[in-house]
């Protein structure tokens, strides 16, 4: 008679190697399709958010858009209430109407060095140059845009750049963009004492500072006067509020009534009337259109001619 053999221990131990091994491989394939399922879900919301951004900005930017459309109409003023426009809890645009004159035009203070550099040496000085430092930025300037190849004092013509390994420049022509200013010799030293330096300039207007809206630093300046003198022809000029812009405003209607309070001298008042006007035919728009946390600025420089208005330059930012 056969008597069944109990299984050895030996045998015991392969089958519970067997069925541990095959126990681990499960958990190993259960956890592989866990991290997949999951990552197709954090792929599948980071889409879906994503969508919802498009969306968001793509509507905040038609806002921006309706409020550019609202201030480039030419009977629409700096203080109409309907520049500032909600249209339920998320959505909403506030456009702002400025001279593009209150800047100082760079290419038309080039043209005529001999009564107009002054203008940019004094405000580099004030923003923190030594006036040596000023002329010679000044004078790399001029050399950037006159035709000829002749140093300007202590300027820069090409054989200066060919040793920077810039055989290009200058352009000898005027500016195209303020951006450009920033590759001409020296132009550094503004960069690292006002970063922000082209907020005070401008190549869209008609060349002179507008009185009725220039800051009074850009004023003192332009006019050769004290900050007093120019301080007080903001405040005439911005009525009882003191704010620009706003219903009690009280623009010059001539450029001489302006140059009176400022207290021109004798001799002075033909130069420095040729630098300066009341108003300027190019205006900037600067349009901001909100949707829910999303927010996003258009700027326009509308160049008017009569009720006509011509676009000439369209800048869009992102505001965090």
């Amino acid at each position: 008679m056969n008597i069944p053999r109990s299984p050895s221990p030996a045998h015991h131990a392969a089958s519970a190697s067997r069925r541990g091994s095959a126990l681990i491989a499960v958990l190993w394939v259960i956890a592989i399709l866990s991290i997949a399922v999951f990552s197709a879900t954090q792929f599948l919301f980071i889409e879906l958010e994503s969508e919802s951004n498009a969306s968001a900005i793509f509507r905040a930017e038609q806002l921006a858009d309706q409020g550019i459309a609202v201030a480039a109409h030419p009977n629409t003023e700096q203080a109409d209430p309907i520049l500032n426009q909600r249209f339920s809890e998320v959505e909403s645009f506030f456009a702002r109407i400025s001279s593009e004159g209150e800047r100082l035009n760079l290419n038309a203070l080039l043209e005529n060095p001999e009564d107009d550099r002054v203008v940019l040496e004094e405000l580099f000085v004030d923003w923190g140059l030594r006036i040596d430092e000023a002329k010679e930025v000044v004078d790399a300037l001029l050399d950037w845009v006159d035709e000829d190849s002749e140093p300007t004092n202590r300027g820069a013509e090409q054989d200066l750049y060919v040793g920077m390994e810039r055989p290009n420049f200058p352009f000898n022509r005027p500016f195209e963009s303020l951006k450009e200013a920033e590759l001409v010799y020296g132009f550094d030293r503004i960069l690292s004492i006002r970063p922000n330096w082209q907020d005070s300039f401008t190549l869209m207007s008609a060349g002179p500072l507008d009185l009725n809206e220039a800051p009074v630093d850009l004023i003192t300046v332009v006019c050769e006067c004290g900050e007093a003198q120019a301080e007080l022809l903001v405040g005439v000029r911005n009525g009882f509020d003191g704010i620009r812009g706003t219903e009690d405003d009280e623009p010059f209607e001539d450029v001489e009534s302006a140059l009176e309070i400022l207290g021109i001298p004798p001799g002075f008042e033909d130069r420095i009337s040729a630098r300066v006007s009341i108003e300027d035919e190019a205006k900037r728009i600067i349009s901001i259109g909100r949707f829910g946390t999303i927010a996003v600025e258009r700027t326009v420089t509308v160049q008017y001619t009569g009720d006509r208005g011509e676009i000439q330059k369209w800048v869009t930012r992102r505001i965090e």
